[in-house]
């Protein structure tokens, strides 16, 4: 008997107890499918991150005030200084790309003719190159401005949408915060959403000392930002700036008043949870497989006894042991494989939902595909084989004889 002859009857088998054949496949489709667009969903998940923390800066390293407990919150607070970072900018000029003083406050923001409540910050023009700010409209703020704690501001496109909704360039127009009368001269490019989720377009630059001086009150500073211009060099010049600051607040190793983090610090962690729940994915997964190839050995049992006369007639006009085994066989793997690419189309059509419902880019690992069909073959065969083996070992007198 050839394959052909082998596959249309194994097909025939199956078709005239479809629902049986269904509900056996059920284990391989479930399995199949929750591998599939899992995988595909931790992927897609991952390039969005990507994608944010490119926005963000992947070589962004954040100094604040704190040390950082168990819980991952910051307390012992001792503020930085201007003085520290005018420290650490000399002694890390020629390993960072910059560093940025950042104080920031929520104020209501208003013009002639609408308001709104936004982030001030304020900043240095280092702030520009540290988070790669492009600038739209006009400049970022410069030197010059803070010399002379300037009453200017540069604008994000969150706010110039609140503010100025029909004026894509107000360059030039005046907002005030509090009794604080400000002249825009710039408007950035957007960046969009933060990797936690935060609008980081709505924000508003202004000189770090006319914040300090004329709106707050308060020379301490929230934060000082810099970066580094490769990510291999993010350790060294963590430990380079840990180093300065305890050689400055005269503080212990493992006594730090102060915590230095790294932007690439979430992207690990992201990638570490994902795959733990693609492992867990995976065990769920391969137990509904073996479940499904259970069911499989069961119909084949099942199938051999309601069979067992036609297998004595097929040995009686010559049929041998291995065509038998090969018979049973090829049902038994095409019972599985007719799960698996159901549980494929499903699993990628899920996927397909999930990057759409979520917002992020479709993700479809071919080679997981691959693999699953390949494993789906693989339980037909395994759990296929006893039944099979018992089908070719029929004595066919006594399977002519069976009623």
């Amino acid at each position: 008997m050839n394959l052909l002859t082998a596959l249309r009857i194994a097909l025939n088998a199956l078709v005239i107890h479809k629902g049986r054949s269904a509900l056996t496949s059920l284990g391989i489709i479930i399995g199949t499918g929750a591998v599939i667009s899992m995988v595909s969903a931790g992927g897609g998940a991952r390039q969005k991150l990507d994608e944010r923390l490119d926005n963000v800066g992947k070589t962004l390293i954040i100094i604040r005030a704190g040390a950082r407990t168990a819980n991952g919150t910051l307390a012992d607070i001792k503020p930085l200084t201007n003085e520290e970072a005018t420290l650490l900018r000399r002694q890390l000029r020629s390993s960072v790309t910059g560093l940025a003083e950042v104080q920031a406050t929520v104020r209501p923001v208003s013009t002639r003719a609408r308001n709104c409540v936004t982030m001030i910050v304020g900043t240095s023009p280092d702030m520009q190159k540290v988070r790669a700010w492009v600038v739209q409209h006009g400049r970022f703020i410069s030197e010059e401005d803070l010399k002379k704690q300037a009453a200017v501001c540069v604008i994000a496109p969150t706010v110039r949408e609140k503010l100025f909704p029909d004026n894509p360039n107000p360059v030039g127009q005046v907002i005030r915060i509090d009794r604080l009368t400000l002249r825009i001269v710039g408007v950035v490019e957007g960046k969009g959403r933060s990797p936690i989720g935060g609008d980081q377009d709505d924000q508003i630059f202004i000189p770090l000392n006319t914040l300090q001086r004329k709106l707050v009150g308060d020379e301490s500073l929230s934060m000082l930002l810099t970066s580094v211009d490769s990510v291999d060099k993010l350790e060294k010049t963590k430990e380079d700036i840990s180093r300065i600051l305890r050689e400055k607040r005269r503080v212990k190793p493992g006594l730090e008043d102060f915590d230095v983090s790294s932007v690439q610090e979430m992207a690990e962690i992201a990638v570490v949870m994902t795959r733990t729940m693609q492992f867990l994915i995976g065990i769920i997964a391969s137990i509904s497989l073996v479940v499904g190839g259970i069911g499989i050995m069961n119909i084949m049992l099942v199938s051999v006894t309601e069979r067992t006369r036609e297998i004595g007639i097929r040995m009686a006009i010559g049929a041998t042991p291995a065509d038998v085994l090969t018979q049973f066989l090829i049902e038994a793997v095409l019972l599985s494989l007719l799960g698996g690419v159901i549980g494929i189309t499903l699993g990628i059509g899920a996927a397909v939902a999930l990057a759409w419902a979520a917002g992020w880019p479709i993700f479809i690992d071919y080679s997981m595909v691959v693999l699953s069909f390949v494993v789906s073959g693989g339980v037909g065969v395994f759990f296929g084989y006893y039944p099979a083996l018992k089908a070719s070992r029929l004595d066919p007198i006594e399977a002519l004889r069976y009623e």
